[in-house]
């Protein structure tokens, strides 16, 4: 009895260690890993030739191993405890290369232009289709003659000028000339595609201000330059109309105390009429002008030392001027018109004035008689 207890004790013994004997002999077998961790060597897919051990087997000193007594983690669980690591691995290394620049092309065309007027010059004047182009010209347009009035229509308003094709021809073309007041603007007009046109084309005169003036002082120096050379002009077409004599001659002349004296008629200068008189000073003494005075009048019916002066024709206008010695001068007096003399009527001529070293002077004179 004892004996068969015995020995089913042992069998049963056998049959329980011998799975523990036969993995423990398993395991003495299995190739070790190199690495200090216990632990394969696996390549590290972030470093280039690297490896690292695997985590998810062996023991570990790492301090997330087993070192606390709790099991080892899995990859799935390091990665969610590392973040950045699980983001290292959606990330791909890119080699860098040179990416070619896109070549934007930016148009020169621009649809507002400034030109400068210039009478030899054909200028070209780009329209298109469902636009219109404006011409601003620098004076009012008087007519404007289109080569083919059925493929380009031409209005005018004023200085400007509206030209758009009625055509859908994009080949269509032609040629435009403007006259205004004192110009005339040539063009060759022709169809592009839309965005090309001419929308607003100005000209200028080439004497024209063309930027703006922020220089106070350069316009004041302008105008005053401006103002004497008017003025310059001005003395020598008087000078030249001195010396060119009247043009309506009406001789009144004499002498007193060696000065010749002589109202030599009228003179027109564009709008303005002068009456012209001329001092010649035959004396040892300086001449001094004061004054000249010029009256219209027209004799008595019965009587002819009796006048009746025209209040209309009657001018004064006084002088600061020197005659010289052996010198002669003409002088003009402004009237406000030539008057017209019939044979009853005349004109009476005053000259006052100072010979120096000798006092006052008035001479007195009439068409067809003499000073006095």
């Amino acid at each position: 009895m004892k004996k068969g207890f015995f020995a089913g004790f042992i069998l049963s013994l056998v049959i329980v260690l011998l799975p523990v004997f036969l993995y423990m002999d398993a395991r003495s077998s299995s190739p070790r890993p190199s690495n200090s961790y216990g632990a394969p060597n696996v390549p590290d897919p972030f470093i280039s030739g690297a490896i690292r051990p695997d985590r998810s087997t062996g023991p570990s000193n790492l301090p997330s191993g087993t070192d606390n007594g709790d099991p080892p983690k899995t990859n799935e669980q390091e990665k969610e405890a590392n973040p950045d690591e699980k983001k290292a691995e959606n990330i791909v290394m890119l080699k860098k290369r040179d990416i070619p620049q896109a070549n934007f092309r930016v148009p020169k065309h621009e649809g507002i232009r400034t030109r400068v007027y210039d009478p030899n010059r054909i200028y070209t004047l780009r329209t298109a289709i469902s636009h219109v182009s404006l011409i601003d010209l620098p004076e009012e347009a008087k007519e404007v003659y289109m080569g083919d009035s059925k493929l380009f229509l031409a209005e005018v308003f004023g200085s400007r000028v509206k030209v758009k094709p009625i055509t859908y021809d994009p080949a269509s073309k032609t040629n435009m000339i403007i006259y205004t007041i004192h110009k005339r603007f040539t063009f060759r007009v022709k169809t592009v595609p839309p965005g090309e046109e001419d929308d607003l084309t100005t000209f200028l005169s080439p004497d024209a201000e063309t930027v703006v003036n922020l220089n106070p002082l350069k316009t004041v120096i302008r105008e005053h330059m401006e103002k004497k050379e008017a003025r310059d002009l001005e003395a020598k077409r008087t000078e030249t109309l001195k010396e060119a004599g009247p043009t309506m001659p009406l001789r009144i002349s004499g002498v007193t105390r060696r000065i010749l004296m002589t109202f030599l008629g009228f003179s027109r200068n564009q709008d303005s009429f002068f009456g012209l008189l001329e001092i010649r000073n035959g004396n040892s003494r300086r001449f001094y002008l004061s004054g000249v005075r010029i009256r219209k009048y027209k004799s008595g019916l019965f009587w002819e030392g009796q006048k009746e002066f025209d209040p209309r024709s009657d001018w004064s206008q006084s002088f600061n001027a020197w005659v010289d010695p052996g010198t002669s001068k003409r002088f003009l007096v402004q009237v406000g018109h030539v008057p017209g003399l019939s044979s009853r009527e005349g004109i009476r001529v005053v000259v006052e004035g100072t010979l120096r070293g000798e006092g006052d002077i008035r001479w007195r004179g009439d068409s067809g008689g003499v000073f006095r």
